[in-house]
């Protein structure tokens, strides 16, 4: 049987307590819309198929760095709306989001200054 990774693997205890802190969105609620966001992209198409979509359909490669457990990704800013369109959550909660995904993307890339003008986006890799 194949082991499924925790969807918020690909994020640090510290990273998502400070975020929650200077945003000011409750930890566990933003704890539960971070696994509601892995969660929608594993159901539909997948974290593989939609990173190699995503690699296919811009014009600059967005993926950034990548493990066995993590995508570290730089996107155009659409993609968070659409995200945001799927999610049930406030919009303070989907800046939560994006922040908590735009601090944790930093800390895997030595250059994050594609973060300056596209959208980070971290997956857990299933």
């Amino acid at each position: 049987m194949t082991s499924i990774r925790d969807p918020l693997a690909a994020f640090d205890d510290d990273t998502l307590e400070t975020v929650a802190a200077t945003t000011g969105v409750d930890e566990r609620r933003l704890r539960d819309v971070a696994r509601a966001h892995q969660a929608g992209v594993r159901d539909l198409p997948g974290v593989d198929d939609i990173v190699y979509e995503w690699r296919n359909q811009f014009h600059q490669d967005p993926l950034l760095h990548r493990t066995e457990a993590v995508y570290v990704l730089a996107l155009r800013d659409h993609v968070w709306t659409e995200f945001g369109a799927q999610l049930d959550a406030t919009d303070a909660e989907l800046d939560a989001l994006r922040t908590l995904h735009d601090e944790q993307a930093r800390s895997f890339v030595s250059d994050s200054s594609r973060f300056d003008t596209d959208a980070a986006v971290v997956l857990t890799r299933p």
